[in-house]
Protein backbone atom coordinates (compact mmCIF):
# COMPACT_ATOMS: atom_id res chain seq x y z
CA UNK A 1 0.00 0.00 0.00
CA UNK A 2 2.95 2.22 0.40
CA UNK A 3 3.53 2.93 -3.05
CA UNK A 4 -0.16 2.89 -3.44
CA UNK A 5 -0.17 5.77 -1.58
CA UNK A 6 3.21 7.42 -3.19
CA UNK A 7 0.82 7.10 -6.11
CA UNK A 8 -2.11 8.90 -4.72
CA UNK A 9 0.67 11.77 -3.83
CA UNK A 10 2.40 11.87 -7.52
CA UNK A 11 -0.94 12.23 -9.17
CA UNK A 12 -3.82 13.46 -7.76
CA UNK A 13 -5.19 16.48 -5.25
CA UNK A 14 -6.23 15.15 -1.73
CA UNK A 15 -10.10 15.85 -2.25
CA UNK A 16 -9.79 13.28 -4.95
CA UNK A 17 -9.16 9.54 -5.09
CA UNK A 18 -9.10 8.72 -8.69
CA UNK A 19 -7.28 5.40 -7.89
CA UNK A 20 -9.45 3.75 -5.46
CA UNK A 21 -12.31 4.50 -7.35
CA UNK A 22 -10.46 3.08 -10.82
CA UNK A 23 -9.78 0.09 -8.38
CA UNK A 24 -13.20 -0.16 -7.77
CA UNK A 25 -14.56 0.39 -11.35
CA UNK A 26 -11.60 -2.31 -13.18
CA UNK A 27 -12.50 -4.89 -10.64
CA UNK A 28 -16.22 -4.96 -11.58
CA UNK A 29 -15.47 -6.05 -14.77
CA UNK A 30 -17.12 -9.11 -15.42
CA UNK A 31 -19.01 -11.31 -18.17
CA UNK A 32 -21.77 -9.18 -17.66
CA UNK A 33 -19.77 -6.49 -17.07
CA UNK A 34 -17.95 -5.20 -19.90
CA UNK A 35 -15.43 -1.78 -19.27
CA UNK A 36 -13.50 -0.26 -22.41
CA UNK A 37 -10.39 1.62 -21.43
CA UNK A 38 -9.79 4.20 -24.88
CA UNK A 39 -6.56 5.79 -24.51
CA UNK A 40 -6.58 9.24 -26.12
CA UNK A 41 -4.24 11.97 -27.66
CA UNK A 42 -2.21 13.38 -30.32
CA UNK A 43 1.05 11.96 -30.84
CA UNK A 44 2.50 15.39 -32.25
CA UNK A 45 0.99 17.49 -29.07
CA UNK A 46 3.38 16.78 -26.59
CA UNK A 47 1.51 15.81 -22.92
CA UNK A 48 -1.76 15.98 -25.05
CA UNK A 49 -0.69 12.10 -26.03
CA UNK A 50 -0.59 11.00 -22.29
CA UNK A 51 -3.83 9.17 -22.72
CA UNK A 52 -2.90 6.89 -26.13
CA UNK A 53 0.39 6.64 -24.25
CA UNK A 54 -0.99 4.58 -20.95
CA UNK A 55 -3.38 2.49 -23.11
CA UNK A 56 -0.04 1.83 -25.96
CA UNK A 57 1.78 0.47 -22.84
CA UNK A 58 -1.12 -1.27 -21.32
CA UNK A 59 -2.10 -3.14 -24.51
CA UNK A 60 1.83 -4.41 -25.15
CA UNK A 61 1.82 -5.37 -21.78
CA UNK A 62 -2.10 -7.15 -22.19
CA UNK A 63 -2.35 -8.35 -25.66
CA UNK A 64 -5.56 -6.17 -25.59
CA UNK A 65 -7.52 -7.47 -22.75
CA UNK A 66 -7.23 -6.81 -18.85
CA UNK A 67 -8.58 -7.72 -16.03
CA UNK A 68 -11.03 -10.01 -16.82
CA UNK A 69 -13.69 -7.62 -19.67
CA UNK A 70 -11.98 -4.47 -19.45
CA UNK A 71 -10.90 -3.91 -22.97
CA UNK A 72 -8.35 -1.90 -24.20
CA UNK A 73 -8.64 0.93 -27.14
CA UNK A 74 -6.08 3.10 -28.63
CA UNK A 75 -8.11 5.70 -30.09
CA UNK A 76 -4.89 8.43 -30.39
CA UNK A 77 -6.72 11.82 -31.62
CA UNK A 78 -9.54 10.25 -33.46
CA UNK A 79 -11.88 8.80 -31.07
CA UNK A 80 -15.12 10.02 -33.18
CA UNK A 81 -13.67 7.17 -35.63
CA UNK A 82 -13.75 4.44 -33.23
CA UNK A 83 -16.72 5.24 -30.71
CA UNK A 84 -18.89 2.95 -32.86
CA UNK A 85 -16.41 -0.24 -31.96
CA UNK A 86 -16.68 1.13 -28.81
CA UNK A 87 -20.41 1.22 -28.45
CA UNK A 88 -20.40 -2.00 -29.93
CA UNK A 89 -18.84 -3.66 -27.32
CA UNK A 90 -21.23 -3.32 -25.31
CA UNK A 91 -19.35 -1.29 -22.29
CA UNK A 92 -21.50 -1.04 -19.08
CA UNK A 93 -18.51 1.44 -18.18
CA UNK A 94 -15.89 3.42 -20.57
CA UNK A 95 -13.03 5.69 -19.04
CA UNK A 96 -11.71 7.98 -21.58
CA UNK A 97 -8.19 8.06 -20.66
CA UNK A 98 -6.77 11.93 -21.68
CA UNK A 99 -4.69 15.00 -21.03
CA UNK A 100 -7.44 17.98 -19.93
CA UNK A 101 -7.00 21.45 -18.71
CA UNK A 102 -8.32 21.53 -15.01
CA UNK A 103 -5.95 24.26 -14.01
CA UNK A 104 -4.26 22.20 -12.09
CA UNK A 105 -0.48 21.25 -11.10
CA UNK A 106 0.86 19.15 -14.26
CA UNK A 107 0.43 15.68 -13.30
CA UNK A 108 -2.47 15.91 -11.45
CA UNK A 109 -4.95 13.39 -12.06
CA UNK A 110 -8.86 12.79 -11.61
CA UNK A 111 -11.33 10.35 -12.37
CA UNK A 112 -14.41 12.54 -13.05
CA UNK A 113 -18.04 11.06 -14.35
CA UNK A 114 -18.56 13.19 -17.50
CA UNK A 115 -22.12 13.54 -15.95
CA UNK A 116 -20.36 16.25 -14.10
CA UNK A 117 -18.75 18.07 -16.59
CA UNK A 118 -20.10 21.08 -18.55
CA UNK A 119 -19.62 22.36 -21.99
CA UNK A 120 -17.62 23.42 -23.24
CA UNK A 121 -15.53 20.22 -21.37
CA UNK A 122 -11.88 20.50 -20.80
CA UNK A 123 -10.38 18.34 -23.20
CA UNK A 124 -8.78 19.73 -26.59
CA UNK A 125 -10.79 16.66 -29.15
CA UNK A 126 -13.12 17.77 -32.05
CA UNK A 127 -16.78 16.83 -30.19
CA UNK A 128 -16.81 16.58 -26.20
CA UNK A 129 -16.29 13.79 -24.65
CA UNK A 130 -20.22 14.94 -23.02
CA UNK A 131 -21.80 14.80 -26.38
CA UNK A 132 -20.02 11.82 -27.40
CA UNK A 133 -21.33 9.87 -24.26
CA UNK A 134 -24.64 11.39 -24.65
CA UNK A 135 -25.50 10.62 -28.23
CA UNK A 136 -23.52 7.67 -28.59
CA UNK A 137 -22.86 6.03 -26.01
CA UNK A 138 -26.24 6.22 -24.06
CA UNK A 139 -26.00 2.93 -22.28
CA UNK A 140 -22.94 3.24 -20.77
CA UNK A 141 -21.57 5.00 -17.70
CA UNK A 142 -18.68 7.16 -19.01
CA UNK A 143 -15.78 8.33 -17.01
CA UNK A 144 -12.52 10.38 -17.99
CA UNK A 145 -9.29 9.55 -16.25
CA UNK A 146 -7.98 13.18 -16.50
CA UNK A 147 -4.32 14.30 -16.52
CA UNK A 148 -3.41 17.84 -15.90
CA UNK A 149 -0.94 18.30 -19.27
CA UNK A 150 2.31 20.96 -18.67
CA UNK A 151 2.55 21.51 -22.46
CA UNK A 152 -0.10 20.29 -25.50
CA UNK A 153 1.91 22.30 -28.03
CA UNK A 154 4.02 20.84 -31.68
CA UNK A 155 6.45 17.89 -30.01
CA UNK A 156 6.11 14.50 -29.95
CA UNK A 157 7.70 13.65 -26.02
CA UNK A 158 5.58 13.78 -22.72
CA UNK A 159 7.35 16.56 -20.51
CA UNK A 160 9.10 14.80 -17.59
CA UNK A 161 5.94 15.17 -15.16
CA UNK A 162 3.26 13.67 -17.31
CA UNK A 163 5.86 10.90 -18.46
CA UNK A 164 6.27 10.09 -14.81
CA UNK A 165 2.52 10.47 -13.73
CA UNK A 166 1.25 8.37 -17.13
CA UNK A 167 4.23 5.75 -15.97
CA UNK A 168 2.58 5.48 -12.67
CA UNK A 169 -0.81 5.08 -13.60
CA UNK A 170 0.48 2.47 -16.31
CA UNK A 171 2.10 0.93 -13.67
CA UNK A 172 -0.70 0.88 -10.78
CA UNK A 173 -3.36 -0.57 -13.52
CA UNK A 174 -0.59 -3.04 -14.21
CA UNK A 175 -0.60 -4.41 -10.93
CA UNK A 176 -4.06 -4.59 -10.63
CA UNK A 177 -4.05 -6.98 -13.52
CA UNK A 178 -1.76 -8.61 -11.93
CA UNK A 179 -3.36 -9.07 -8.65
CA UNK A 180 -6.58 -10.08 -10.36
CA UNK A 181 -4.80 -13.15 -12.34
CA UNK A 182 -2.70 -13.89 -9.59
CA UNK A 183 -5.82 -14.53 -7.02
Amino acid sequence: MKGEEWLREQTTSTTDSWDSKLRTLLKSSSSNNKIALVGMGHPLRSDDYAGSYIVKKLIEEAKGALLGNVRLVDAEDNVEALITRIANLGPEHVVFVDACEMKASPGETQLISVTQTTYPFFTTHGIPLKLIAERLLPESEVWILAIQPKNTGFGETLSPEIRNAADLISKFIKKLADQETSS
